[in-house]
């Protein structure tokens, strides 16, 4: 079974000091259970759950996304710019 590869970038890797971790788990993750073991590894996470994106697998998925392992996974906090 292929980890889940979870990217970080911008902000998101400044706070968490890697560019990707890869995460085991034993059953489909939800979006909020996903998070809660990113901020439990990455407190400082918290200050990006209501304003970061979260891919998978290259697109941009909603609230309700699904999670297994195998999966890429992008944490992309707001962009701005001009």
């Amino acid at each position: 079974m292929d980890p889940m590869r979870v990217l970080f970038f911008a902000g998101c890797r400044q706070i968490s000091g890697v560019a990707e971790i890869h995460l085991t788990f034993s059953v489909a993750q939800s979006a909020d259970q996903l998070w809660e073991r990113l901020i439990a590894e990455y407190p400082g996470l918290e200050s990006f759950r209501n304003s970061a994106r979260l891919a998978r697998n290259g697109e941009y998925v909603n609230a309700s996304a699904r999670f297994e392992n195998g999966d890429e996974v992008a944490v992309i906090p707001p962009v701005s710019g001009g």
